[in-house]
């Protein structure tokens, strides 16, 4: 990633990988701390992970490390810094890919 882009990324965040228990409610599997990203608010129709339209309320913008896959469907993600905003849920999550050279520059995730 350019340091450029990089520069850019001035919040930071909490993510939170969820797992259904035996009972079928939501665990936190893994949570991740101090990730640098930027957050635009603003309401944005886009396709859920399962093929619905879905009202996001923001887009999230992640390093090309950041740790999440689009593999996995249930993930929560918290605003720490400039100020919080908590229990944003994760609806879509595009991997944008670098023209230059194939590999994902960052990605792009949608939270309701």
């Amino acid at each position: 990633m350019r340091p450029e882009y990089a520069r850019l990324m001035t919040h930071l965040l909490t993510i939170y990988k969820r797992e259904r228990n035996w009972e079928g409610n939501f665990v936190v599997s893994e949570s991740f701390t101090d990730i640098p990203g930027f957050v635009e608010y603003g309401k944005h129709l886009v396709t859920g992970l399962n093929g619905e339209e879905v009202m996001a309320t923001a887009i999230i913008f992640l390093r090309d490390d950041a740790p999440i896959t689009p593999e996995h469907p249930h993930w929560i993600i918290e605003q720490v810094l400039p100020y919080v905003r908590e229990n944003m849920e994760v609806v879509r999550i595009d991997p944008i890919s670098d023209p230059r050279n194939g590999r994902t520059h960052h990605f792009e995730v949608a939270v309701k």
